[in-house]
């Protein structure tokens, strides 16, 4: 078997605003060669995933999965993408210049052939639903209309201005903003069919819909911004697809079919560039629990794994297997973290209970079960915008004493705060994970056996739809999960900020606040490198929530393939399957 162990990626730095910003998407010349002709490679390529793909659109506050995105790299286009290097432009989509600086201004030219595949032009009322969508500025009193993972950049965006049919656009911020360059990133959804499915016409380039946004008619918007929140959703379980109508691709390739958890991509005839044409004719995902994905790689049952939680079991399996598979290990930006309900009646409202949990959770012994049998040099996670991957970390922990605080397990500690807090009784924690993850149920067992001893009373809660409770306080008391991040500048304010809507824990602190909005509109890199290191100090003295580890990650794939390439970053390993071919 051959095994490659790829370098950390210490360049998605906080200082890098841009990375790569001059690389064309996919890294790297296609031949010329049709390689789906050649008689000697495979059709299809089939791709295990943990959890089936639940939306289209993976822009909404329910649908910023990896699952999702690990689809959406193939079935959507934008101007930039994660790549292992860090953000690279798509220039088969379109380019963008800065124009001016004060006020900052970006210039965007969509590529005059770049279309739906249903043979729609991809043009201005897509861009401005998407503004519409992500800006939070369309809204009813003072609630959004649109749900989506986070407002991050657009918020600070004027309207563009434009007409329907427009193939340039111009980004106005009100501020500066730090990761300007990698704002159009992500899910752009066709604008013609959540208009018509909001009841709008579509004729003459969606001037309707133009019209609806730049007028303010929450009337027309409101059935628009509904099917945006909710249409694109698949059935639990993801037992057949939407009508091929309402589900166009502006990618490589097209959503096909599905059935029982599975998903059938295949080439999509109408997509307009040459580098990025789809090598092999179908992708297909297919839905398997972690703890059978190498048996199904050995099977032959698919071709490409990337477990979500990888052990030494896991690696040791892949090892196994013998000359017919390639590993790849890497150690990326996805870290696994505990989330605590800190909102009005959450168990962790009060500071000492937050303390006295995180003095009890065995967070080496962790590291030392889970992570280390992967990769012997992981250590324990102590920041929470930084991994130990990235160039700054070290300097960034020295700077923020308070996140070194719970190196150690310590029950006496955690048991004096927990009668300060006047607690007297265990104190019941249910315990959010999701039911796919064998190494979240043994994290959580890990736990239970330390902080009972300690005043709380664990209880395991795993939930096959563990993403959706997250936004449902009540149901959960703290919640096992992984972030997986970007190395972006500004990308986690969603995460840490009193009103983002992905801080599930309702946390709330004016100068965590009041820090990030001023990292979000800083430009300079060292000054945000100064910001970054008060903020890790306020979330660690307030206990925002309990880091655990950086992952250490696997791939591993039929030793056939050519051009499967590890990618640290939140897009995973199928960021380039466009370019992936296998052996018959």
């Amino acid at each position: 078997m051959r095994t490659k162990r790829t370098a950390t990626l210490a360049a998605l730095s906080v200082g890098a605003l841009f990375l790569g910003a001059c690389g064309s998407a996919g890294g790297g010349e296609t031949a010329d060669t049709d390689t789906t002709e050649d008689a000697n490679l495979a059709a299809s390529i089939s791709v295990a995933i943990s959890q089936a793909p639940d939306f289209y659109n993976g822009g909404t506050s329910k649908s910023n999965s990896v699952y999702n995105t690990y689809v959406d790299n193939l079935v959507h286009s934008n101007f930039s993408e994660y790549s292992p290097e860090g953000v690279i432009r798509n220039e088969e989509f379109g380019t963008f210049e800065k124009t001016s600086d004060d006020p900052l201004t970006v210039k965007y030219t969509i590529n005059e052939d770049a279309q739906w595949s249903d043979g729609t032009p991809i043009d201005f009322d897509d861009i401005l639903m998407n503004w519409a969508a992500f800006s939070g500025k369309v809204v009813e009193g003072e609630t959004e209309i649109f749900e989506p993972s986070s407002n991050n950049g657009y918020e600070y965006l004027a309207m563009p201005e434009g007409e329907a049919g427009d193939k340039e656009f111009t980004y106005i911020y009100d501020t500066p903003y730090a990761d300007w360059e990698n704002l159009m990133i992500g899910s752009l959804m066709p604008a013609h069919i959540a208009a018509e499915q909001g009841g709008l016409s579509t004729d003459n380039n969606g001037e309707a819909l133009v019209a609806a946004i730049q007028d303010n008619n929450l009337a027309a918007l409101k059935p628009v911004a509904e099917f945006w929140n909710t249409g694109w959703g698949y059935a639990e379980g993801l037992p057949s697809l939407p009508d091929a109508a309402l589900i166009p691709s502006s990618g490589p390739y097209k959503l096909d079919s599905a059935a029982g958890g599975n998903l059938t991509l295949t080439k999509n005839e109408n997509y307009w560039g040459d580098g990025r044409t789809g090598a092999t004719e179908s992708i297909v995902f297919k839905t398997i629990d972690d703890t059978e994905a190498v048996q199904a790689l050995q099977n032959g049952d698919v071709d490409v794994i990337e477990p979500s939680g990888p052990t030494g079991d896991t690696k040791d399996q892949i090892e196994a297997i013998g000359e017919s598979v390639s590993m790849i290990t890497g150690t990326g930006m996805t870290f696994t973290h505990i989330d605590l309900d800190q909102s009005e009646n959450g168990v962790f409202k009060d500071l000492k209970v937050r303390q006295a949990f995180s003095k009890c959770v065995p967070r080496q012994d962790i590291v030392d079960k889970f992570v280390k049998p992967v990769d012997p040099e992981a250590t324990v996670l102590n920041l929470r915008d930084f991994q130990q991957s990235q160039a700054e970390y070290d300097e960034v922990l020295e700077a923020a004493p308070a996140a070194s605080e719970y190196d150690e397990v310590d029950l006496e500690g955690a048991k004096t705060l927990m009668e300060e807090a006047g607690k007297t009784e265990p104190v019941d924690v249910r315990m959010l994970f999701s039911a796919a993850s064998q190494v979240r149920a043994d994290i959580t067992a890990l736990i239970k056996d330390s902080c009972d001893q300690a005043g709380f009373n664990i209880i395991a809660s795993p939930d096959a739809e563990w993403t959706t409770k997250l936004d449902e306080l009540g149901s959960w008391d703290a919640a096992v999960f992984g972030w997986a991040g970007s190395g972006l500048v500004a990308s986690a304010q969603s995460i840490y900020d009193s009103e983002g809507v992905q801080n599930y824990g309702k946390f709330k602190s004016e100068k965590v606040d009041d820090l990030w909005d001023e990292v979000a509109r800083t430009t300079d890199a060292d000054r945000v490198l100064e910001l970054k290191k008060e903020l890790e100090e306020e979330l660690a003295k307030d206990v925002y929530n309990v880091v655990l580890y950086t992952q250490a990650d696997i791939v591993a794939h039929n030793s056939g393939m050519e051009e499967v390439v590890y990618n640290p970053t939140q897009s995973g390993v199928t960021w380039n399957a466009f370019k992936w071919t296998k052996k018959a």
